[in-house]
């Protein structure tokens, strides 16, 4: 079995086939989104997301996102063997309301372009990994889960974000975040109103800037960042609700004025600032 690799280990031939490689994100030694949300929970003495999201909330979102980005994961012997994931299975009911959620996601036009593209990325970049196809004309790439490590310039604190979705166009011109949200609202504005409830701004501005700022400068010559959050509504008729937050005025601003508080708040309570 190969041993996990470090994202700085990676030769650049294969930086794109990262499905291919044991990379435990969770081991990174960088700072992430979660982990602010976790520092600011403790600071403030605020009990933890649990008080919006029940155990059960969150094994549904989870499953959800694992079926959407990660497909090939679903069903799979380590899952059947491993006690915790077993014990995180989904009832009858959950499973039904899970199948009405894909089904709205993969029929809407938007969404099934960059989802298909993914896919097509993804096998692609497995042929050129394994040898088996030669280096075709570039048409934009659409990666699932991706991993980026940065560095913040303010604090030059080392980062990181797995993005549910990132595309760049052909000539890296522009570069798109999708993020998906299992959610409870029913109405647009609602749906627009949680992304400042459960500090989207923070998250949206984090994984913008882990694009402009990546360690391996591979959005350098980009000049137009887009994210998009993509709300799917739990209950029937599973709606879905599009905010694209870059639109928004302020919304990134604030965004990153919140990750960057928290980030010096994070050196402050690890001894690395005086």
């Amino acid at each position: 079995m190969l041993s996990p690799l470090s994202f700085d280990q990676l030769p650049q031939a294969a930086l794109s086939f990262r499905r291919a490689l044991p990379v435990d994100y969770r081991s990174l030694p960088r700072v992430s989104n979660s982990d602010l949300t976790r520092l600011k929970e403790e600071q403030l003495g605020a009990m933890p997301s649990a008080r919006w999201a029940t155990d059960r909330t969150r094994t549904f979102g989870k499953a959800f996102h694992q079926h959407l980005l990660e497909p090939e994961s679903v069903a799979t012997v380590m899952e059947q063997l491993l006690p915790d994931l077993a014990n995180e299975r989904l009832t009858a009911t959950e499973q039904v309301k899970l199948d009405g959620l894909m089904k709205t996601v993969q029929r809407d036009s938007f969404c099934r372009r960059y989802l298909r593209q993914a896919d097509r990325w993804a096998s692609q970049q497995e042929r050129l990994f394994t040898g088996l196809d030669e280096i075709q004309p570039q048409t934009g790439q659409s990666e699932r889960e991706r991993v980026v490590l940065f560095t913040d310039p303010t604090t030059q604190q080392p980062c990181k974000a797995r993005l549910d979705l990132v595309y760049t166009s052909p000539k890296r011109q522009n570069a798109l975040i999708l993020d998906f949200k299992t959610t409870s609202a029913r109405t647009q504005a609602q749906f627009l109103q949680s992304c400042y409830d459960y500090d989207y701004d923070r998250q949206v501005a984090f994984y913008l800037d882990s694009l402009r700022y990546a360690d391996n400068n591979e959005w350098a010559d980009t000049k137009r960042f887009r994210f998009v959050l993509i709300g799917v509504m739990k209950q029937r008729p599973h709606r879905l609700f599009a905010v694209d937050a870059t639109s928004i005025p302020g919304f990134v601003d604030y965004g990153r004025k919140k990750y960057r508080f928290w980030l010096r708040k994070w050196q402050e309570s690890s001894g690395l600032m005086d």
